[in-house]
């Protein structure tokens, strides 16, 4: 028992009450990668790993929530990166400390898709979408969450940010590019999924191996 409450202290920024918001302030739409806990693993930057709780990510505020006894938390700033197993699915890691972007800071989790010599990164969120009521009622908009997902190359120390654009994608691996854009015409993929990303990547470590 002491070291749960060692580690609720350690990980615990504050309990996840039920606060009561304003209509205007509220959101429609699920921030949860996934919408069940998971079993999973946490490591902090300190080299402890616990085991003992639920996991759940808010896709949102960029946080992991953990689970206890039936009580959720929210974690702190010693948490590294943590690893979900969800039922029936491989399991999902994610990591901080990467350098800044223009989307993120240093304490933005990451999904880890691939570590190489190029590793791939996906930045899983979700954008506010406001819409005006077709009936107007004092002001006041529907507001509703949208899935958005970046992917990143980490190499050298440095973040760079993929097009989203499959014409544009095979750019951004520079004298790559051409073997690259042909490996994407020839297994005809649409680069709407995290494993077409993960396909692409691997072909480019692979070429840079053989150089």
């Amino acid at each position: 028992m002491k070291h749960i409450a060692w580690c609720l202290l350690l990980l615990c920024q504050c309990a996840l009450g039920q606060n009561k918001e304003d209509d205007q302030n509220t959101v429609t739409g699920n921030p949860y990668l996934l919408k069940e806990w998971c079993d999973g693993v946490v490591r902090f930057t300190s080299g402890r790993t616990v085991t003992q709780f639920k996991l759940k990510f808010d896709c949102l505020k960029n946080m992991l929530l953990l689970q206890f006894n039936g009580s959720a938390f929210a974690t702190e700033s010693k948490v590294q990166e943590f690893v979900m197993y969800p039922r029936n699915k491989d399991s999902i890691l994610f990591r901080r400390g990467y350098p800044a972007t223009d989307k993120t800071t240093e304490q933005t989790f990451f999904n880890v898709l691939l570590q190489d010599q190029v590793s791939l990164l996906r930045l899983v969120t979700r954008n506010i979408i406001e819409e005006k009521q077709l009936v107007a009622v004092s002001g006041r908009m529907n507001r509703r969450l949208e899935e958005a997902e970046y992917y990143y190359l980490f190499t050298n120390g440095q973040l760079h940010q993929l097009p989203a654009n499959r014409n544009e994608l095979p750019a951004a691996f520079a004298d790559k590019k051409e073997p690259v854009a042909r490996f994407i015409t020839s297994r005809q993929l649409k680069m709407h999924s995290p494993e077409d990303y993960v396909l692409v990547v691997k072909k480019y470590n692979e070429l840079l191996a053989a150089q």
